[in-house]
């Protein structure tokens, strides 16, 4: 496996193993949470409407986010069809580069072995293997992120001075035409993908790094630092007037209404107001993070060593490590991946303190995977035997793809540490394990999906039917139905919907449950609001439906009310 590590085809076996994480499932995969099938919604609605400035979801403007990632879903579309594969293939190429350019960085300023370790690292962690095959915003801004904060590095202290002393030259240094077309390269780089992140998810592509560099100053260096490198005056009219292309049109046609909603309920309403009604918690990244950063948050002391070094390259990912955390834990609304900016920094450092002589570290992370991974064993060969309702059998191989997911992780970090005859068998098993098990997964869930079985419920319905959610109001479903709903209706708003005349549909929840108390046997289901009364009356039908819905990660049951 050497030529894997150090030869030229590292970077080809990175990009392969990358996508072989990602690519399995992808496809058929339902449409997760609520934001995922609004863009994807979005994008199909730009594209049938010839529009590449205004997003819209299910008619309505969507102000949410800049045009970037709907105009990569298109893309995706233009290839793959408007499907879930066309949807989310630009975000696994985003998660593929970015794989690629952490090896790039770590062994640029590392050596090959902590570049392949980071790399690694990053592919197979939990939440990139979540965010990076999902249709969202969020790869494209990290990415995005991840080019700006090394190119800053390159240009606040450039790779031909000592590490580990002052970054501002001396007042005798030469500086030759290869260093100022070596900074020119950087500061290009620098501020386009200030652009592009800006378009992809708006300011928090400039707020990562700025908290970066005040922290570095300030915080981790408290040194000078040559910010005339960064030519920042210009850089910052480069950036403006490439976002101005869209922002200019897209300000136009909405008469302001864009910027007001989309930074001002969006990115700063959200800051200081809890979205959704999640509750605040100050240690909530942290008490995350295990998840987040599973299975490689077992080694996470060995980068808390590589830290304890006078090395400005340390120090810059100490700061890029912590903005991202500091930022969202003073934000009142809370994601796990909103700090997934972070985590190329994480594992850049893990990568220093995984090559460091610390055994009985590293002993002790092996071990701690070992008994993670027998109780996963135990877990899966459990499930197979565990009884379920037969209306909920759909779900097992969905649970067992999950269980083989995570012994897959598991093993390839295993693997990956110990080195030598456990690399290959790591490698090759963990990741046939995870596409397995990701396959399995994305069928189960697919299988059950409420939102994929609804339409076939009213494939006959006259034209100028009508739709309305009545407890039931999944974006997922527009994508799904090719239909424009009417949801989220007051009781009296729902009554004057119905008593219009004309075919009608409405979609209501009688009763759901959490999924993991089908395998428990525990009878803990909640009845939902019965339905309106005029729902029984003469000349409506009724069928009933029972599935998963993913964006509630909830089992529920049904009633589809027609009235032709």
């Amino acid at each position: 496996m050497n030529n894997v590590l150090t030869g030229r085809l590292a970077p080809f076996f990175l990009l392969g193993f990358t996508l072989l994480m990602l690519l399995p499932g992808t496809g058929t995969l339902p449409l997760l949470d609520r934001d995922e099938p609004r863009f994807a919604t979005a994008s199909r609605e730009m594209a049938e409407r010839s529009d590449w400035i205004i997003p819209t979801f299910n008619g309505h403007d969507r102000f949410d986010k800049p045009a970037l990632s709907y105009w990569l879903m298109r893309c995706g579309y233009a290839i793959f069809g408007q499907n879930e594969f066309g949807a989310r293939f630009p975000n696994v190429l985003c998660a593929a580069a970015l794989v690629l350019i952490v090896w790039w960085q770590g062994r640029r300023w590392f050596g090959d072995a902590v570049g392949w370790l980071a790399a690694i690292g990053l592919a197979t962690c939990i939440q990139l293997f979540i965010h990076g095959r999902l249709a969202l915003a969020d790869l494209p801004m990290v990415l995005a992120i991840t080019v700006i904060q090394i190119a800053l590095a390159a240009l606040l202290f450039p790779a031909n001075r000592a590490w580990g002393t002052s970054p501002t030259p001396a007042p005798a240094e030469r500086i030759t035409e290869e260093d100022h077309a070596h900074a020119r390269g950087w500061w290009w780089a620098l501020w386009v993908s200030v652009a592009v992140g800006f378009l992809a998810k708006g300011p928090i592509t400039l707020a990562v790094p700025l908290v970066s560099l005040l922290l570095l100053r300030f915080a981790f260096w408290r040194e000078p630092l040559p910010w005339h490198r960064l030519a920042a005056g210009r850089g910052a009219l480069l950036a403006l007037a490439l976002i101005a292309l869209w922002g200019i049109p897209a300000l136009i046609a909405t008469e302001g209404r864009f910027f007001a909603v989309g930074i001002g309920e969006h990115v700063v309403k959200r800051g200081y107001e809890k979205f959704n009604g999640r509750s605040y918690n100050p240690f909530f990244y942290l008490t995350t993070a295990p998840l987040s950063l599973f299975p490689w948050i077992v080694f996470a002391p060995l980068a808390w060593f590589a830290l304890k070094t006078r090395d400005i390259r340390h120090r810059w990912l100490a700061s890029w490590l912590t903005a991202p955390y500091l930022i969202f834990t003073l934000y009142a609304t809370q994601l796990p991946h909103y700090v997934l900016p972070a985590f190329p920094a994480f594992f850049l450092l893990l990568g220093e303190g995984l090559t460091a002589p610390r055994p009985a570290w590293r002993r002790g992370g092996l071990i701690a995977l070992t008994v993670l991974a027998v109780v996963v064993l135990i877990g899966l060969v459990a499930l197979q035997f565990r009884p379920l309702p037969d209306y909920a059998s759909m779900l097992r191989p969905a649970f067992t793809g999950l269980f083989l997911v995570v012994l897959g992780l598991l093993g390839i970090a295993g693997g990956t540490v110990s080195g030598g005859k456990w690399l290959r068998a790591g490698l090759i098993g963990g990741g046939l394990g995870v596409a397995a098990g990701a396959s399995l997964l994305a069928g189960g869930l697919r299988s059950a999906s409420l939102s994929i079985a609804l339409p076939s419920r009213w494939i006959d319905a006259p034209a100028g039917t009508r739709f309305i959610g009545a407890g039931f109001t999944e974006p997922s479903l527009v994508f799904y139905s090719h239909r424009l709903w009417l949801n989220d209706l007051t009781p009296a708003e729902l009554a004057g919907e119905i008593a219009k005349p004309g075919p009608l549909v409405v979609v209501t929840v009688d009763r759901q449950i959490d999924p993991i108390h089908l395998f428990t046997g525990l009878d803990r289901w909640r009845v939902q609001t019965a339905p309106p009364a005029a729902l029984t009356r003469p000349g409506w039908t009724r069928q009933t439906l029972a599935g998963f819905n993913p964006g509630r990660t909830r089992w529920q049951e049904l009633s589809v009310w027609r009235r032709d």
